[in-house]
């Protein structure tokens, strides 16, 4: 009984638009916006139509990004050894100026034990440097922390309190601009993750961020969905049902006071969106003083013969 009784209310209101179609002035085509469809107040309440002001809005733009958990091993073997080549070139050089020392004394260090004290240093410093070099490839932000912060998340890295992740983002060929925060989803919980810095290398050419998550139990290899927060991004908060859509993008409809009469007139008009909002879109291309049709707007486009649109008003 239900269906039946929603398609006769929905016989219904396309009869009342026809109605309202025939009764309805000539659409005017003074302005930019295209056709305006004219309606007097009776028409307007019997449709059931609804305006709203646009908010006005800046939240961080969004940026959906595809998350992997590293293996913790690889950056911590990484600086063990760098730690260990840095060793080797320090002893290198003890062991040079002790023999030169040795030797400007007039001991017993011949010239060829100081020259090849001198060789162990020179390949120890190039081993260091590579090492460096490698270590400034592929971690990048772990290389740029001071000592005393790289050495605490190692510590929490051995100890299982956290894991690296490694986010990719699709779709962009740089980051010119670092997000401000990073979200990661883990068994459709939110959890705050602290963002190291940009990667430098990768096996593709997309960036990619290295985050930090204080989480522990997850393996590597565990792909998980990052949201970043970048940079404000100022617009309008509109409903969804306030949107329609054709080839030529998103569009809405705008009550304007018709001059010198009760009626109300109502133009489209082309909007950008920027990004969803919950269950708004944020968009451009209204202002704060706006009328923006939020309800009904089915039966008003209908009645104009215009596009698709997602509202069953």
């Amino acid at each position: 009984m239900s269906a039946i009784r929603a398609i006769r209310t929905t016989i219904a209101a396309w009869l009342l638009a026809t109605t309202c179609l025939a009764a309805a002035p000539a659409a005017d085509d003074d302005d930019d916006g295209g056709d305006a469809l004219r309606l007097t107040p009776a028409q307007v309440e019997a449709i059931g139509l609804r305006v709203a002001a646009p908010v006005a809005a800046a939240p961080p733009r969004r940026i959906a990004a595809y998350g992997r958990v590293l293996d913790s091993a690889q950056p911590i073997a990484a600086f063990a050894a760098a730690d260990g080549q840095r060793a080797a070139e320090r002893a290198a050089r003890l062991e040079r100026d002790r023999l030169r020392g040795l030797h400007a004394d007039g001991a017993a260090a011949a010239l060829r034990r100081v020259e090849a004290a001198e060789a162990e240093l020179a390949a120890a410093q190039a081993a260091r440097a590579v090492a460096d070099a490698a270590l400034v490839a592929q971690w990048t932000p772990l290389a740029r922390l001071d000592e005393t912060a790289r050495q605490a998340l190692l510590a929490r890295l051995r100890d299982g309190r956290s894991v690296l992740v490694r986010a990719d983002l699709p779709g962009r060929q740089r980051l010119a601009v670092l997000p401000e925060r990073a979200q990661v989803r883990v068994d459709g919980v939110e959890h705050a993750a602290q963002l190291l810095g940009a990667l430098r290398n990768g096996q593709t050419a997309l960036p990619a961020l290295l985050l930090e998550l204080a989480l522990d139990g997850l393996g590597a290899g565990v792909p998980l969905a990052v949201t970043l927060d970048g940079e404000p991004l100022a617009g309008f908060l509109l409903p969804q049902a306030a949107l329609l859509y054709d080839e030529h993008g998103a569009h809405v409809y705008c009550e304007e006071d018709a001059a010198g009469a009760a009626d109300r007139r109502y133009r489209r008009r082309a909007v950008e969106l920027l990004m969803p909002a919950g269950e708004a879109y944020l968009v451009r291309g209204v202002d704060a003083d706006d009328r923006i049709v939020v309800h009904g707007l089915g039966l008003l486009w209908s009645m104009q013969g215009g596009p698709v649109t997602d509202d069953d008003d």
